[in-house]
């Protein structure tokens, strides 16, 4: 520096230390008041319960009971298939009620959930996408052809007919 001035870099740094410890000694407190109309925080999107059980539910028109007696839910809600697609919508449908009823492995039944429930996302718009349609319904027959075929581990007579059929009327219900 300028006069052969220098700065004491080691007796600022104990300068701070003894500062730092004088304050812990006796911290120095300053009433603050808000003025809260002011203020305006963005809605909480995570809240955190440390005090006991978390559940966390996500989806849309998810619904829950815990810890009652008798519960009675209801969804009112109701979306309208596209016309022609109501008979593929219904027999998607009846799939994914029995689907426990096919010898698929788990994979291929999550596969087969996820397929059968992005057709029926589509089939409620105006104007469907007949491709995605038709690749979802491709994709759903490939699936269960190995039990129609009767080739699965657990494959009887019975599921084997019944694939047979619901692969039938897959290719049946398709109204393009």
């Amino acid at each position: 520096m300028a006069n052969g001035f220098k700065i004491n870099k080691q007796a600022i740094r104990k300068m701070s230390r003894e500062i730092e410890r004088e304050f812990a000694k006796n911290p120095v407190r300053v009433p603050l008041e808000a003025d809260h109309r002011a203020v305006s925080l963005p809605a909480a999107t995570t809240v955190n319960n440390y005090n006991g059980p978390v559940v966390t539910v996500n989806g849309d028109h998810a619904q829950l009971a815990w810890d009652n007696q008798s519960v009675t839910q209801v969804q009112a809600h109701i979306e309208q298939v596209a016309p022609g697609y109501e008979q593929l919508a219904q027999l998607l449908t009846d799939i994914l009620a029995s689907l426990s009823t096919f010898p698929l492995d788990e994979t291929d039944g999550s596969e087969l959930r996820e397929n059968a429930n992005l057709v029926l996302q589509e089939v409620v718009k105006s104007e469907p996408d007949q491709g995605i349609v038709r690749r979802g319904v491709t994709l759903i027959k490939g699936l269960l052809a190995p039990i129609s075929a009767g080739l699965g581990k657990a494959a009887t007579e019975e599921t084997a007919e019944a694939a047979r059929q619901v692969i039938d009327a897959l290719g049946a219900s398709l109204p393009f």
